[in-house]
């Protein structure tokens, strides 16, 4: 059914005109086919087949072009089915009317050719009837094949703009934490401030060119997550224990960009920068046969918050791209925060 609406869709798009006139010329030819088989007399039935197909056509049109848009299609189903009838009425009564005054003419001008009671007209009238069902119900496959691909493709526009604010949040987000960085750096006259400029740049131009896509490749991104830790601990020092872990066959996922960096950024925010010594971080990567799995866990001060903006548009981020495809566990203890991820292959 589906396959038969793409079909008679298509075809009606690119040869409109020519699509109505096949189908009303194939409508007259199978009429004509079947009831003049009754009596052998094609040309009698083509004759009066002939003459009805006007009313036939004017009431379909009538059904998809006004009937159907204006009442069916916007839900008044009451006034559908009324001016249904009262359309089909009319039509009935239109057909009676041209098969009457057939049979006058016919009896007045002693055609003894013609032979209108050869034909069982009430059939005849009723099968006609049946095409301007026909007709409406191929409409309304269209118009419902229409309504599910506007709808997937309203779908499809609106993860993009979701993907893109989500982006447009999260980047400046990370790079204002950053330009922090290096103004604590500088402010101090640092000697390593050089090297934290090359970092940032180097992160910069992963966030413009990866940025722009949905995935990149998960080396790419825990090189990114290197850079990041490099200027967080320039900035620390000895205030934060780090330890990273990464096992597994990298070169077989590819992640969204900045996942790991965002869940990297949120440890440092609210897990090192709220207290003065002893804070702790831990980063695990495990690449394996059917998933990826990232833990993030960071030391906490207690009754301190531990998510913001970064990881709130994270979770938004991945449930666009993945769906059911991945678990985001995040666990708040007294003195611990941890956030797990799971991405299946």
């Amino acid at each position: 059914m589906d396959s038969l609406a793409v079909w008679v869709d298509h075809q009606f798009r690119h040869h409109r005109w020519r699509m109505h006139a096949l189908f009303w010329l194939v409508v007259l030819a199978v009429y004509v086919v079947f009831f003049g088989r009754q009596n052998n007399n094609y040309g009698q039935t083509l004759f009066f087949v002939g003459l009805l197909m006007p009313v036939t056509i004017g009431t379909t049109y009538f059904f998809n072009y006004f009937l159907i848009p204006r009442y069916l299609i916007t839900g008044r189903y009451p006034a559908f089915i009324l001016y249904s009838v009262y359309t089909l009425l009319t039509s009935l009564f239109l057909a009676m009317m041209v098969v009457l005054l057939t049979f006058v003419v016919v009896a007045r001008l002693h055609i003894h050719q013609m032979d209108p009671a050869s034909l069982d007209i009430l059939f005849l009238l009723a099968s006609l009837l049946m095409v301007v069902f026909l007709a409406a119900a191929i409409k309304m496959m269209i118009h419902w094949r229409k309504s599910r691909e506007d709808y997937q493709q309203l779908m499809r526009e609106r993860v993009e703009t979701e993907l893109k604010l989500l982006k447009a949040q999260l980047n400046p987000h990370f790079l204002f934490n950053t330009l922090n960085n290096l103004y604590y750096l500088t402010t101090k006259k640092s000697d390593r401030a050089p090297q934290a400029v090359l970092q940032l740049s180097e992160i910069l131009d992963y966030v413009l060119q990866a940025g722009k896509s949905d995935f990149v490749a998960l080396g790419k991104e825990l090189r990114q997550v290197d850079n990041y830790i490099a200027l967080e601990m320039l900035r620390y020092e000895g205030r934060v224990a780090l330890e990273r872990q990464v096992e597994g066959d990298l070169g077989k996922y590819q992640i969204p960009p900045m996942t790991i960096v965002s869940l990297i950024e949120n440890a440092f925010k609210h897990g090192v920068m709220p207290v003065a010594t002893g804070a702790w971080i831990k980063l695990s990567v495990h690449a394996a046969e059917d998933s990826l799995r990232v833990s993030v866990s960071n030391s906490r001060k207690d009754g301190a918050l531990n998510s913001g903006i970064g990881l709130t548009n994270l979770t938004s981020q991945l449930s666009l791209l993945y769906g059911a495809k991945h678990v985001l566990e995040i666990e708040h203890e007294r003195n611990k925060f941890l956030v797990n991820l799971t991405l299946k292959s």
